[in-house]
């Protein structure tokens, strides 16, 4: 397909080639086609290939706001797991826990809570009180590692003994690049004030303490190119209820296979000039 969408491309030296080597795991081909390249419009063709392979394997279609409206009561309930894949996204908790979608306000026994009005994500769904699952962190995670921006979201717990103090993390790869400590579920504040991981959180009640309600706006720049976010307590078992998590494109670009690929074909070809000219 790589060589159909670029026909311009079929007589130039080594393009057979290269194409087999884009085809099939351009990352790791990188430095072997390399060698290959003599000219100009190879490494053009080589870079364009990367980015039609790379846009082949799909990615999360963004601004998406998951209500979880498409899912069902229940759904990932049977058999217990601690992993629910949902949208292209993965909602997971640690130790023996579970995740699954239900009626956020049935399930956790209030009335109403504003913004709530059917299906959201629930973990520990077989919350107990005391910390038997030993279940204390909550993430949230892209499928294909494709970074996004965390906009919003609407976050709710129990009364009767879920943890209410967290801390929200993001990360990037391997790496923190946002975090907020000490974020109370019964208080409305801005948490990590004038920070580049600020995040405003309103009230959402229901103001009978039969349970606790947050609306989070990620104001902060650094929740802006993340593929991860996790929230995390200690103590007993957290209860953590999501829904209406609004997923923005990143807004700082990642840099691209072709983009390197590009410069480091401008930087080989300059050595070459420089070595016949000598």
């Amino acid at each position: 397909m790589v060589g159909d969408a670029y026909p311009s491309f079929a007589r130039v030296p080594g393009a057979a080639k290269l194409r087999r080597l884009a085809s099939t795991d351009p990352k790791q081909k990188f430095a072997i086609a390399f060698t290959t390249m003599k000219t100009t419009k190879q490494i053009a063709f080589l870079a364009i290939s990367l980015f039609s392979v790379s846009a082949l394997h799909g990615a999360t279609t963004l601004p998406h706001l998951e209500d979880f409206s498409t899912g069902s009561e229940g759904f990932n309930m049977t058999p217990l797991s601690g992993s629910l894949n949902f949208n292209n996204f993965t909602y997971s908790v640690d130790g023996t826990g579970g995740v699954a979608l239900f009626d956020v306000t049935s399930f956790l026994g209030i009335a109403s809570l504003a913004n709530f009005d059917g299906l959201g994500v629930i973990g520990d769904w077989q919350w107990s009180g005391a910390p038997t699952h030993n279940v204390h962190s909550f993430a949230v995670t892209s499928n294909d590692n494709a970074a996004f921006a965390l906009t919003s979201l609407d976050w709710a717990t129990g009364n009767g003994g879920p943890p209410t103090i967290y801390t929200i993390t993001g990360f990037k790869g391997l790496s923190q690049v946002a975090q907020v400590a000490d974020i109370d579920l019964k208080a409305a504040n801005i948490y990590g004030l004038a920070t580049g991981s600020e995040i405003v959180a309103t009230d959402l009640g229901p103001g009978d303490d039969s349970g606790y309600g947050l609306h989070l706006a990620f104001s902060g720049a650094d929740w802006s190119n993340i593929d991860r976010f996790v929230f995390s307590a200690t103590g007993n078992d957290i209860l953590v209820a999501l829904d209406n998590i609004q997923f923005s494109p990143a807004s700082i670009p990642e840099p691209s296979s072709c983009a390197l690929l590009i410069g480091a074909g401008v930087w080989v070809l300059g050595t070459r000039r420089r070595t016949h000219q000598k």
